[in-house]
């Protein structure tokens, strides 16, 4: 058995990050409303980088996996896009003085942040490349109690796709929840029919609770403007799955 990031596997990833209609439609919408540059943070394999491009706005994609970019690189040119992409860090990154209008991180990509240090260096770098009414939009899952009090032993079935080459594929995964770190440490398997658990991922993710988010934000030098509970723009309320931010920068005294 192979243990790796699902990041140096974007023919796997793919798999389990299928287009997302409503997704697409709010990024590209709330991205057109301001119009201008947009950067694409944690860009992968260019799902939202190329509707994004496709809807005519100049966009440039960054993400920290040079596999994932070379994918989205192929992806592009298959759907004849041309795409400015970017190895770099979101948790550091300087692009030479470079400002966007709307910089976005999609996908519970900011969850990748595990660390004080790392939100707060992510903010403040996002701060710096946001031109003065630019905004910063991101997705991130709600916590949920009785998902973060899992079985840490018990395989879930989460998924069964049909890879080009390997066949037919399951995906399981196991989770656990640290309390002090706010952690979720999930490992997926994946198995096809001739070899059981012939990859396996680890993905630990942060959970952002409501109250602590806009003090995250305000790290950086940021603001939440709005929040919704989905990407139909609905109230954030106790039963949403995701909080969806708007964010721009704290105005100067």
């Amino acid at each position: 058995m192979e243990q790796n990031s699902l990041y140096d596997r974007p023919d796997l990833y793919d798999l389990m990050a299928p287009r997302e209609p409503i997704l697409e439609r709010f990024y590209v919408e709330i991205a057109s409303e301001r119009g201008g540059r947009v950067l694409d943070l944690a860009c992968g394999s260019g799902r939202l980088t190329i509707p994004l491009a496709q809807a005519g706005l100049e966009v440039v994609g960054g993400d920290l996996s040079p596999e994932m970019l070379d994918r989205a690189r192929k992806n592009a040119k298959a759907q004849a896009v041309e795409l400015d992409l970017i190895q770099l860090d979101m948790r550091d990154f300087d692009l030479g003085g470079r400002t966007f209008d709307t910089i976005i991180v999609a996908m519970n990509s900011i969850l990748h942040l595990h660390s004080l240090d790392d939100l707060k260096g992510f903010f403040g770098s996002v701060g710096r490349h946001l031109s003065p009414k630019g905004r910063l939009v991101f997705d991130a899952f709600l916590p949920n109690i009785a998902i973060l009090n899992s079985d840490p032993n018990k395989r879930e079935l989460i998924g069964a796709v049909v890879h080009d080459g390997l066949g037919a594929i399951t995906v399981e995964e196991t989770a656990s929840y640290d309390p002090l770190t706010q952690i979720r440490h999930v490992d997926w398997y994946w198995s096809s029919e001739t070899e059981m658990d012939f990859w396996q991922a680890a993905l630990p993710m942060r959970c952002i609770f409501p109250q602590e988010m806009p003090l995250l934000v305000a790290s950086g030098g940021l603001r939440v403007i709005a929040r919704f509970g989905d990407f139909d723009r609905r109230p954030l309320t106790a039963g949403s799955m995701r909080q969806v931010c708007v964010c721009g920068l704290t105005p100067v005294p």
